[in-house]
């Protein structure tokens, strides 16, 4: 192996939970030192966009026109605030994408193609949810155009890893990765609600990504000027993606190239960012880990995989701005059948956002049923690449029965490992938290995780929690349009899970739990509107 991937594997193995010890982390909350969860620019050009999202109704059967309305409400159907919780005096903010903790490590950025609104400012934009607005960072020298066609937009995503690990400490590049995910997802579903074809444009290695974004570093006169994290320091935010967005609604696959972008010079802006935390804690496991991730530049890595693209997640267009997290679920309410393969359909690949992913799934949750009605309780496992059925049950215990349940839709490849009240199981090994016994059923997403960390490099790693974290969008959308509420679990004992299934070695891992049910309300919490 290499050095990177040793790393990559060192890391995963260190920031384990386990029941009798707990992956390192700060010794409490430091709340006075609690990262501002907006990074602004002082001095920066603001655009206002409206606030202005999808009615009740699917989204556009056709593509919508690309203009200034058109991409406010692609920013405010993905990335925006959703709404306000207020408790005794104190007042936090909900987003449309979710987060560990609520701590929003994710920062979105907009490249842009010719446009209605934006012609006399080409450049890169970093969308501010607060204001829900874009400030213009760096113009394009010479007026020149970033060499995208028309009606193309790209949408850069970055990570600050402060933000999570100000809370979770060293497991916090996990999160960041997750969250990631959440927020890819969650761009997705708005740009197909407006019709629009997107593709996750991954040839471009990490070091394209920080010059195209302005993350990277430069002369040190720019450096100061903007006042951005570079190399060093607890704040620093690293490039992670780029979106391909085509406002003509026609899939383009994965086989294209801005070579525009290569050439294209920009004019760094005197902007300063603001600072989120007067002091900080370091954490060298994450820096080492995100070293060891950097991506170099590909052509066509993914060959012969196809991205989905299928337009049926518009379905979800009218429930974008409702979705929330689950704090407590009542522990009583059942689930029906119909529901259940209704909220699974949404994680395979033809029918969900992570059919975004240009490479074959690589995630199979295995599903605690609970309370479901018409289906026996449970362990049960869900295939989303049904090319891996032998080689997961020769992996797995010998005793699983592999059984596929009456009356399971064609094309969902459902099994049922074992019958049984699984409630303890799912509680316990979610780090003895009750809502994964609560609900209608909890899911342990395992990942093939060695032999795809082989095969294109330690690069993929964070691309595993990616696809977790688009699926786990998946179940929160389609849970919520069915009446029921989901939660994503970041807190697990995957080794415990990977001896219950009778995994050993790296060959399989468990990488994010969920669970969904009927949510339990705070009445102490008073909802107030996203935006005042």
């Amino acid at each position: 192996m290499s050095e990177a991937l040793d790393q990559v594997i060192a890391y995963h193995l260190r920031t384990k939970h386990q029941p009798h010890a707990m992956a390192r982390g700060p010794p409490g909350m430091d709340w006075a030192n609690q990262p501002d969860p907006f990074r602004s620019y002082e001095g920066a050009p603001l655009i206002r966009l409206e606030r202005s999202g999808f009615i009740e109704a699917a989204g556009s059967p056709a593509p919508s026109a690309l203009n200034m309305k058109s991409l406010s409400t692609l920013f405010f159907e993905s990335l925006a605030l959703s709404g306000q919780k207020s408790l005794a005096g104190s007042r936090w903010y909900l987003r449309v994408n979710p987060s560990s903790g609520n701590l929003h490590p994710t920062e979105g950025y907009l490249i842009p193609g010719p446009m209605e609104g934006l012609e006399g400012s080409p450049g890169v934009y970093h969308y501010e949810p607060l204001d829900h607005a874009l400030e213009l960072l760096a113009a394009v020298k010479n007026g020149q155009s970033p060499g995208l066609p028309d009606g193309t937009l790209l949408i850069g995503l970055s990570s600050i890893y402060w933000r999570e690990s100000w809370k979770y400490g060293e497991r916090a590049y996990r999160y960041c990765m997750i969250d990631l995910g959440h927020a890819l997802a969650a761009v997705t579903v708005a740009a197909h609600c407006l019709g629009w074809a997107t593709t996750l444009w991954d040839d471009p290695g990490t070091d394209d990504l920080a010059r195209l974004l302005g993350l990277g570093p430069g002369p040190s006169e720019d450096t100061a000027k903007r006042g951005r994290a570079l190399e060093s320091g607890s704040e620093k935010e690293l490039p992670d993606v780029l979106l391909a967005i085509f406002t003509d609604g026609k899939a383009h696959g994965e086989a294209f190239d801005f070579p525009g972008l290569s050439q294209m010079e920009l004019q760094t802006l005197p902007v300063v960012a603001n600072t989120l935390s007067p002091e900080h804690t370091l954490w060298p496991e994450i820096d080492l880990v995100s070293e060891a991730t950097k991506k170099p530049a590909t052509v066509d890595v993914y060959a012969g995989f196809s991205a989905a693209n299928d337009r049926t997640i518009s379905k979800f267009c009218h429930v974008l701005r409702k979705r929330r997290s689950a704090q407590a679920m009542d522990g009583k309410t059942s689930m029906k059948r119909d529901s259940f393969h209704a909220i699974l359909e949404a994680a395979l690949p033809a029918r969900s956002p992570s059919g975004l992913l240009p490479w074959r799934p690589y995630i199979h949750p295995v599903i605690f049923v609970h309370r479901v009605e018409d289906l026996e309780p449970g362990l049960y496992i869900l295939l989303r690449d049904r090319t891996q059925k032998e080689s997961l049950r020769e992996a797995m215990l010998g005793d699983f029965v592999w059984e596929k349940p009456s009356r399971t839709p064609g094309g969902q490849e459902l099994y049922l490992l074992a019958q049984g009240d699984g409630r303890l199981a799912a509680r316990e090994s979610s780090c003895n938290q009750s809502i994964a016994s609560d609900g209608c059923f909890a899911a342990a997403m395992i990942a093939e995780f060695e032999g795809p960390l082989h095969e294109y490099g330690p690069w993929f790693y964070p691309r595993l929690h990616w696809e977790c974290g688009m699926i786990a969008q998946a179940f929160y959308l389609a849970s919520e349009a069915s009446g029921f509420q989901g939660c994503g679990i970041g807190c697990f004992f995957d080794d415990m899970v990977h001896r219950m299934l009778g995994l050993s070695g790296l060959k399989y891992q468990d990488l994010y739990h969920f669970t969904v049910g009927r949510a339990l309300a705070d009445p102490r919490l008073v909802d107030l509107p996203a935006y005042d």
